[in-house]
Parts: C-alpha cells; structure tokens; sequence
C-alpha cells in the first residue's frame, strides 16, 4: 500500500483501509524521515541558525508531524482492537495493540546541525 504519510487525507484513507478490511489494527510501525534537501550544498554543513528553513520543514513535517499525524489516526482503532481482542479495558488487556516509532543514527548523535 502507498501512502505519502506527509498527507493527512492519504494517512486517514490508510487507516480507514485497514479498519474496513481487516476490522483491527495491531501494530502501527512508524518509519518515514525525508533526505534533506541541497545535501551537496555547503550551508548543509553550517550552524544551525544560518540556514534557512528550506531544510528544517521538510524533516519536521515527514520527521515529526506525520509520525503524530500517523499515531492519531490509528489510535482510535488501536483501542478498539485492544477491547475486542480481550473482551476487557485496553489498559487491562495482555494483547495490547503496538506503535513502534523507528528512529535514525541521528537520534544517538549530532545530525544536521542541531
């Protein structure tokens, strides 16, 4: 399935998907960061506050925003599964619906300038 998660619609169609034709939704895996772009440019490699923010957008919108975006969109029926699959709360459930959110090496280290 494709979906440009950086696309609230595409996200919520997705979803909707998933809940129409498999009636639950277990795991939710989150793994989507944009190359930035003018990589070959020099400023790449300057000080955070003397680029402009043609490169900080585009990460913080796919980066961060769509992975919230992604995350409350599939929630709801992330809860839902979790009440079916054991007839309990979803907090008392033993097969409690996952988010895995994938990081990069730039979690662990300087990237990009900040």
């Amino acid at each position: 399935v494709t979906c440009d998660v950086a696309d609230q619609p595409q996200v919520k169609s997705l979803i909707e998907k998933v809940k129409s034709e498999q009636g639950r939704c277990d795991l939710l895996v989150y793994s989507a960061f944009p190359t930035p772009p003018n990589l070959s440019n020099a400023k790449f490699r300057d000080e955070f506050w003397k680029q402009n923010v043609e490169m900080w957008d585009p990460l913080c919108e796919v980066g961060l925003r769509s992975a919230y975006m992604s995350c409350c969109e599939t929630v709801p029926l992330m809860i839902d599964t979790a009440k079916l699959s054991s007839g309990i709360s979803a907090t008392q459930s033993n097969n409690r619906p996952m988010i895995v959110l994938v990081s990069s090496f730039g979690g662990r280290s300087y990237a990009f300038n900040v």
